[in-house]
């Protein structure tokens, strides 16, 4: 049995014990299956209702009593398991802290996390009062030499000294994603810095910095963002969303908890603007940000609109849609995007990009205007590109693509 509470940071930065997470071990008999449960702390039921906030306002509602968790093959709930890195975080994780395949489930991730991850949410092994201090803040040349190893081990996991290891854990344990990245401090403010990867076949620092110049054009709200030189390695910096001043944090979920999909799942940016209708304090405001961003990834070919590059974050005491990230091209040339665009199925085009703006609550005048900007935006993203640095080489090589899906977006029938 794994037993941990569950401690939420505020705005404020007060740290609220939340509730509690229990986990039994796989029981044979349900196909191996974890069982787990989540229960609100009774103290925290009763904090003003600026303060009691449901850690999932769909699956996790403000009550008293267990909720079993929603994810089987994990043994919690989705809201935790956003609280985990993805594949480059889960791995250095594990190999940081040696686990053996019996304890790379979610829930032991969760114990060895601890204060590590991005949100508002921590977790600490039940009966400790062990409380980790904070990591100090990094400096360029920390930065550096964080930089320096994170390239060791994107090369050569088993090659990275323990010190070089347990460093870069502190830094990259959190990000979500399959890329290498490290929270830093950069210039007073708490940052994801994304790195390269000897597996890039472009400079994907300086490509997803133009995407984010064009997106900000386009008119998406998107974090402030640079692209910085440490000693010969560049790094796309990032000022987090989910940080406030010092200490305070803003909790955030994912669309994939939201919509409880698992596993495989088959959603579309319509089933996005329901959730975001139902939840947002102001869609009027929420759901054209969404229709935009919709257009701007048909446009631009990102095609990992997978549902954890979506989120709500809860900031001025109600949940808004979060800055748009991880917005890049058509790279790995995947084709088909990981969201559908209603009838029109996996690949979008003008008619189906129109035809949507229906499920957005938009009238046809408003969604054509956003439409318009994308597309006048997108005409010049050549000499964005450039602009970033991107090498014409780079260049040429995503050529196709995104041309090719400029065309699909502005051509009717």
């Amino acid at each position: 049995m794994i037993t941990l509470n569950v401690w939420r940071r505020t705005p404020d930065g007060d740290r609220l014990r939340a509730g509690q997470i229990r986990v039994a071990a796989p029981d044979p008999t349900r196909g191996g299956r974890l069982q787990g449960e989540f229960r609100y702390d009774p103290g925290y039921l009763e904090q003003p209702q600026a303060l009691a906030l449901a850690l999932d306002p769909i699956h996790l509602p403000l009550k008293s009593g267990i909720f079993a968790a929603d994810r089987p093959h994990a043994g919690i709930h989705g809201v935790f398991e956003d609280s985990l890195p993805d594949a480059w975080g889960r791995g250095l994780l594990i190999r940081r802290h040696r686990l053996p395949r019996s304890h790379q489930d979610p829930a032991h991730l969760l114990l060895y996390l601890g204060q590590n991850g991005l949100g508002a949410l921590s977790y600490q092994v039940a009966g400790s009062d062990d409380v980790p201090p904070p990591a100090p803040p990094t400096t360029p040349h920390d930065t550096l030499a964080l930089i320096e190893a994170a390239e060791r081990y994107d090369l050569n996991p088993a090659e990275l000294a323990d010190d070089d290891l347990a460093a870069l854990f502190r830094a990259a344990s959190s990000p979500g994603g399959a890329r290498p990245k490290l929270i830093v401090e950069h210039q007073g403010a708490s940052c994801i810095a994304k790195l390269g990867s000897h597996r890039d076949r472009v400079d994907l620092v300086r490509v997803e910095a133009a995407c984010l110049a064009l997106a900000a054009a386009a008119g998406l709200e998107i974090p402030s963002f640079q692209v910085v030189e440490f000693g010969r390695h560049p790094a796309l910096i990032i000022e987090r969303f989910d940080v406030c001043g010092n200490q305070g944090r803003r909790h955030m979920l994912s669309m994939q908890t939201l919509a409880g999909a698992d596993g495989w799942y088959q959603l579309g940016y319509a089933d996005l603007a329901d959730l975001v209708r139902r939840l947002s304090d102001r869609p009027e405001v929420d759901l054209p940000a969404l229709y935009r961003q919709m257009v701007f990834n048909a446009f631009i070919g990102n095609t990992d609109d997978h549902l954890k590059n979506f989120s709500l974050l809860h900031r001025d005491h109600a949940w808004r849609l979060s800055p748009a990230y991880d917005l890049t091209p058509d790279e790995p040339q995947r084709g088909e995007h990981v969201l559908h665009f209603g009838p029109a199925g996996y690949e979008p085009s003008a008619t189906a990009l129109a035809a949507l703006a229906s499920a957005f609550g938009l009238s046809s005048r408003k969604a054509r205007q956003i439409r318009d900007k994308v597309t006048s935006v997108m005409a010049g993203w050549r000499e964005r590109f450039l602009d970033y640095g991107v090498r014409p080489r780079d260049l040429e090589l995503l050529a196709p693509g995104i041309e090719l899906r400029r065309k699909r977006c502005t051509e009717s029938g």
